[in-house]
């Protein structure tokens, strides 16, 4: 806030969310309610506590810092107050167990709607939660959940973006990137809303058709299709070229052994051309530099 002389105004630099405010511009589908905290250890955590005291799915929960934001596998998410936007959205789906697997392609699917829909970008997609923009990555994804054998009970799709400025994190797998590269970043109410509105979309497209339509779009946007690539499989490696998804989001890799169907996993190198261009070239890592 600064003066004027016809009083005080709000800066653009703080980049302020108002959770009644974001409230209102959401819905159909999701449509809160909004929580917003200036700092808290984890968003994925406090929606899920919130969860367990029965919450109604739909519920937003963001915060301007994380103390211990995490992504898969246990690594730290890393960003400075305000410079990304940090959010869990909560939700109830009707699906057993062994199809939630899926949620991690819904929740990306609708990431690079909601990218492409305020930023001048073109998002790309790797299996099975990263959002690549010129080659670099803005978003992570981390999927949790709670139930049993027969029905899922709850789960969170945590989303952090890098709005504003890309974290320095030693040793990732992808360098790191933000939507500033690309232009002017937006305000993260604009990103909050559009990224619950098109998870709101994708989710109810998914759990009313199946999996087949956003499976469909994650095609359009995958960035390792064709591709020679090394996941990271248990206690070992597995080396391949990426033919893409199946029916339930799990990875296909060509292996000398055969087709490989991967339900978990993650991709530690990758060519730097598709298959086709590179043939007989060895799949290095990715450079250090960001990206958790």
């Amino acid at each position: 806030m600064r003066a004027t002389a016809e009083g005080y105004r709000l800066e653009e630099a703080h980049d302020l969310v108002v959770p009644e405010l974001v409230a209102s511009r959401l819905g159909p589908h999701l449509f809160g309610p909004v929580v917003w905290l200036a700092e808290i250890g984890s968003t994925n955590d406090e929606a899920a506590r919130r969860a367990r005291a029965g919450a109604p799915e739909g519920l937003v929960v963001g915060a301007d810092h994380q103390t211990a934001g995490r992504g898969r596998r246990g690594r730290a998410w890393v960003a400075r107050p305000k410079d990304a936007l940090l959010v869990s959205v909560l939700l109830r789906p009707p699906v057993a167990p062994v199809e939630a697997g899926l949620l991690p392609i819904v929740a990306a699917v609708a990431v690079a709607d909601a990218l492409a829909a305020v930023a001048p970008v073109r998002p790309e997609l790797v299996w099975p939660n990263d959002v690549l923009v010129a080659g670099r990555k803005v978003c992570g994804i981390l999927c949790e959940l709670s139930g049993d054998q027969e029905r899922v009970a709850w789960a969170v799709v945590g989303v952090g973006v890098n709005v504003s400025a890309a974290p320095d994190v030693a040793e990732a797998r992808w360098p790191p990137g933000s939507l500033a590269d690309a232009g002017p970043a937006p305000p993260r109410a604009d990103l909050l809303v559009a990224l619950v509105n098109a998870l709101g979309e994708r989710y109810r497209a998914w759990t009313e058709q199946g999996a087949a339509p956003v499976v469909a779009v994650f095609a359009e946007r995958d960035a390792l299709a064709g591709r020679d690539i090394r996941v990271s499989v248990g206690e070992g490696e597995l080396t391949g070229r990426a033919l893409g998804l199946d029916e339930l989001g799990r990875l296909r890799v060509a292996a000398p052994d055969g087709v490989r169907t991967l339900a978990a996993g993650e991709v530690v190198g990758v060519a730097a051309e598709p298959a086709s261009a590179t043939r007989g070239a060895p799949v290095g890592r990715e450079p250090p530099g960001g990206g958790r």
